[in-house]
């Protein structure tokens, strides 16, 4: 194999802002989907990163085969530009084979000589390669591709590879399906698995990446039926943003009940029309919060602002994130221009970006830069919500179910459906009276749902 200095190096990209600049925004390799020696194409996915809000595939820059994976999975807090790995282009690669065959009459004759001396030690496997990458119950030349971790806990559990199908990027056998056919659980091996990579690793490596699983206190027993599980880079950092957010911003909360009866009426009109045309769309009730909102923001530009120490910045945008639950955590993708779009285009792109932030592929873009958040609970029936801000945003507007209640018109009861709308803004940079221009704008926009069509 032609030598480091033919190698072309598989580098961690720029992820998201500030990642340069603090460590814990660095992401995290979640796995390598290639082993060494391996031949990849220019483009093919070779790793998976694991940011604070998705999980992002990592390319490879040209086609070749895989010299060295310098970097262990589950290395935290990797910053861009660090060499994760070293490839042979595919010039490189022919290069080598040629080479090999030159030698490989003596390379025979080495052989016969060993064997006929009674020689019996088999030929050390590349330094690189791991321990269980061969036979099999490991990996073979039959057998579908896979991550590595799968091949760890493929021999730890006897699953054959080949007998498998893989659900991972490009039909690889991952970890859980390895799992699945040992009929485990992917946290029932994951402190083994962990314990095995270091075990295999370089000491360097080792001293400088950080456990695979969090450590656990052996002094402490966990009770039965209690396990102990790695905190994912983005509920790290959710867990560090909220902490400091409730710690050092000045919240203050202003609180309204809003009647949505016109919304729900609106809103049912709208997607009858939709049905009729055929469009695969229907308009939801936080398609109008977030339309309201963000008319509200245009309304009162004096909340469309965040601190910054001896400044303030005053936006001419107004560019809303919507929290979305995913299964690793809150993420917020943004609706740029909010107020210029239509309550189908909202809808449309509010789908679509829930969609990429419960899969894991939110780009950086579309999820940095928000000015104002909205936190909508009110599908799962909670009355009141009252949400952490978004750092460094200064208002974020939490919204709870529209119910039926008894409401007075004109003198007389009635029953009408309900909402409660709380805003938490930042009391540096937006005043009691400004937040509340801004929240009476909101539920003026609600009241009457037709004047946000104009």
């Amino acid at each position: 194999m032609s030598g480091v200095t033919d190698s072309i190096p598989i580098e961690m990209p720029q992820l998201s802002a500030g990642q340069d600049e603090d460590a814990s925004a660095g992401a995290t390799l979640a796995s390598w989907l290639v082993a060494v020696g391996d031949l990849v194409e220019q483009g093919e996915v070779v790793a998976e990163l694991e940011t604070d809000k998705a999980t992002v595939e990592l390319e490879s820059p040209v086609a070749g085969r895989v010299l060295e994976l310098i970097v262990a999975e589950g290395t935290e807090g990797v910053v861009p530009g660090t060499v994760l790995g070293l490839l042979a282009s595919d010039e490189a690669s022919e290069n080598a084979s040629a080479g090999s065959g030159d030698g490989a009459a003596s390379a025979s004759a080495s052989v016969s000589a060993d064997m006929d001396s009674g020689a019996s030690e088999e030929p050390a496997p590349p330094a690189n390669t791991p321990p269980e990458y061969s036979g099999s119950v490991g990996e073979n030349a039959d057998a579908p591709r896979s991550t590595p971790l799968a091949r760890r806990a493929a021999v730890a559990n006897e699953v054959d590879l080949a007998e498998l199908a893989g659900t991972g990027a490009g039909g690889r056998v991952v970890e859980a399906d390895v799992l699945r056919a040992a009929g485990q659980s992917e946290g029932a091996s994951a402190v083994a698995a962990s314990e095995e990579q270091r075990a295999s690793a370089p000491l360097d490596s080792i001293a400088s990446a950080a456990p695979v699983v969090a450590s656990i206190d052996e002094s402490v027993a966990l009770e039965e039926g209690v396990r102990s599980v790695r905190l994912s880079t983005m509920r790290k950092t959710i867990a560090r943003r909220m902490t400091e957010s409730k710690q050092q911003v000045p919240h203050f909360y202003l609180r309204m009940r809003v009647r949505m009866d016109e919304v729900v009426s609106v809103r049912a009109r709208l997607n009858e029309r939709l049905a009729a045309e055929g469009r695969d769309i229907r308009i939801s009730v936080n398609d109008f919060v977030v339309r309201a909102l963000a008319l509200g923001l245009r309304d009162v530009p004096s909340a469309n602002v965040q601190y910054a120490g001896d400044a303030m910045h005053a936006f001419e945008r107004v560019d809303v994130s919507v929290a979305v639950a995913t299964d690793g955590g809150l993420v917020t993708p943004v609706i740029r221009d909010a107020d210029r779009k239509g309550l189908t285009t909202l809808a449309e792109e509010v789908k679509f970006l829930a969609g990429l932030a419960r899969d894991g592929k939110l780009k950086p873009e579309q999820y940095q830069g928000g000015t104002a958040t909205i936190s909508n609970l009110g599908m799962y029936g909670i009355e009141s919500v009252y949400p952490i801000l978004n750092p460094p945003q200064a208002c974020i507007l939490g919204v709870g179910a529209a119910e039926e209640q008894a409401v007075v018109v004109d003198g007389e009861l009635q029953v009408g459906r309900v909402a409660s709308l709380t805003l938490a803004a930042d009391h540096r940079a937006v005043d009691g009276a400004v937040g509340a221009q801004l929240l009476a704008s909101v539920r003026a926009r609600l009241i009457d749902p037709l004047g946000m069509m104009l």
